[in-house]
């Protein structure tokens, strides 16, 4: 069954670019059955009712909690990059598993990247929620600056973050730490992280990993990282 975004103020209700998307890009008729999201841990299994000009109107008959939302907590640390770059990277994190995404400033990234804006790339993670079957979207945070970010780290288990000179690779970091429930990935841009950041990283308790012998964009770091760390901690 297809997904789609139930009204925020009416769990009956359809409307917007997802009334569009079901009456006139997939023509769905009267008595078809949906399942509907409303960004918690349950699927509502629908019935359409009736197709209106501007909305649709769905029956619920059935509220099922969704097995496909992450179980384990891991928050990503991630450094502006452009703006196109940072939209792949918040729609593919969604899809991995990632819980949270904290985008923060460093000495490399450029004014223009800093113009992200929070509600675009939030909207990004709530409609990837339907292609890859999780109802709870990831959470997109507000832009923190890098010492700041370093303060946050202290609330994780374990923190890792990709460097370029770094020759440990990750899954020794993650030796019997399987059960961690709660964990960061930090991620710098395209210039990656200056040395003095590299020691702040690491006086803050982040432990440096290595991605292998070539140097990756921001974004493929961040989808690797991610894809990586959600295998060491039992997600994947």
């Amino acid at each position: 069954m297809r997904r789609f975004i139930l009204d925020e103020n009416d769990k009956n209700l359809i409307t917007g670019k997802e009334h569009n998307h079901l009456k006139n890009v997939l023509r769905l008729k009267v008595g078809d059955e949906i399942i509907g999201t409303r960004y918690d841990e349950y699927d509502y299994i629908c019935k359409i009712t009736s197709i209106e000009r501007n909305q649709t109107w769905v029956d619920i008959l059935d509220k099922v909690k969704n097995e496909n939302n992450p179980i384990k907590h891991v928050t990503v640390f991630q450094a502006y990059t452009k703006s196109d770059n940072m939209n792949l990277i918040i729609q593919k994190l969604t899809e991995l598993g990632i819980s949270d995404i904290i985008p923060f400033t460093s000495q490399f990234v450029t004014a223009k990247d800093k113009m992200g804006k929070r509600d675009k790339m939030q909207e990004i993670s709530n409609q990837s929620i339907k292609q890859c079957g999780r109802s709870i979207p990831v959470y997109v945070h507000d832009g923190v600056s890098f010492d700041k970010m370093c303060e946050m780290v202290s609330d994780y288990e374990i923190v890792v973050f990709a460097n370029e000179k770094e020759v440990r690779p990750l899954k020794d970091v993650f030796a019997d730490k399987f059960a961690c429930d709660n964990v960061a990935i930090v991620v710098g841009s395209e210039g990656g992280f200056s040395d003095d950041e590299i020691h702040k990283l690491i006086t803050a308790g982040a432990k440096s990993v290595s991605l292998g012998k070539r140097i990756l964009r921001s974004e493929t770091a961040s989808i690797a990282l991610s894809a990586l760390t959600l295998f060491e901690v039992g997600e994947l």
